[in-house]
């Protein structure tokens, strides 16, 4: 069964999304992944990889990232989940919704907006409410959380090599890249004058992230679901070490839910690290042999 991706496009109203496909044997259930804040499509082909056509994998690439890094706004996590509801429309069968960081949380009001749509959903590293900001302090913690990424977004690199150094010496990335890490996080360039640089919509990265501290509903979202949904994380945080996204306190407060800790991973590795997807993998296939 091969594990190479087909190229997808949704024709959306406003936008044309990009997405990849690893198809499942006949009659596996569909799978729809969701990214993070500044990942791709690509980020998912070591969980497709573990499924190994277990199931139909399609993993979207969201407004201003990956194949869809030219779509314009509006951009926010509501814009995005609306964007699900009519690709799930399109595909024409109900499916288990999988999130990673911000892509949990896109899931999360999907399947509030639309519950019928959607089996199930697995949760990874991401959907817990996040800390009170203050209103007057908006600004400066995004600056603050996202600063490293909006950096990055920001460099034109001289050649794909040097954006390969940079990862590797990533602390979240202390246990090396293997070559399909680096193919996925190469997936990410686009050739400008000068090198290369992300393909990932800086204006995109802010707005989505003023709702994930801002957003009253957002940060609910969590608690009011009274549906058991897996929610597999790490117990390390974006920069490889303890504290974790989600704290102790949080998954004790959400008792209804299914908690998995992965040993040994960070918000990146969960997925992207050496035989981590092989939990989520887990964690999905524990969806659907209960249906």
């Amino acid at each position: 069964m091969t594990t190479r991706p087909e190229f997808r496009t949704f024709e959306l109203p406003e936008a044309a999304l990009g997405a990849l496909h690893w198809r499942g044997i006949d009659g596996a259930p569909t799978v729809l992944a969701l990214h993070g804040i500044t990942a791709n499509a690509w980020h998912f082909d070591p969980l497709a990889h573990h499924l190994a056509g277990g199931a139909d994998l399609i993993a979207v690439d969201l407004r201003g990232r990956g194949r869809s890094h030219s779509c314009s706004g509006p951009f926010g996590l509501r814009r995005h989940a609306a964007d699900i509801v009519r690709i799930v429309g399109q595909l024409g069968r109900p499916v288990t919704l999988l999130g990673h960081s911000m892509g949990a949380y896109v899931a999360l009001l999907a399947a509030q907006h639309a519950p019928e749509l959607f089996n199930d959903l697995v949760l990874v590293d991401g959907g817990a409410p996040l800390p009170p900001v203050d209103p007057d302090e908006v600004e400066a913690t995004l600056e603050a959380t996202l600063g490293p990424a909006v950096a990055r977004l920001r460099t034109v690199w001289p050649d794909r090599v040097s954006y390969q150094t940079m990862w590797s010496q990533h602390p979240a990335f202390a246990d090396g890249l293997s070559i399909d890490l680096e193919r996925n996080l190469l997936a990410d360039l686009v050739e400008v004058d000068g090198g290369f640089r992300t393909g990932v919509n800086e204006a995109a990265v802010m707005i989505d992230g003023r709702d994930l501290l801002v957003d009253d509903t957002v940060r609910t979202l969590l608690a009011d679901r009274t549906e058991p949904t897996t929610i597999v994380r790490a117990p390390n945080g974006l920069m490889g070490a303890p504290p974790p996204l989600i704290p102790d306190d949080v998954v004790a407060a959400h008792e209804q839910h299914r908690w998995v800790t992965v040993p040994g991973t960070n918000h990146n590795t969960i997925l992207l690290g050496p035989r981590r997807a092989a939990a989520v993998a887990d964690g999905v296939r524990a969806q659907y042999s209960n249906d």
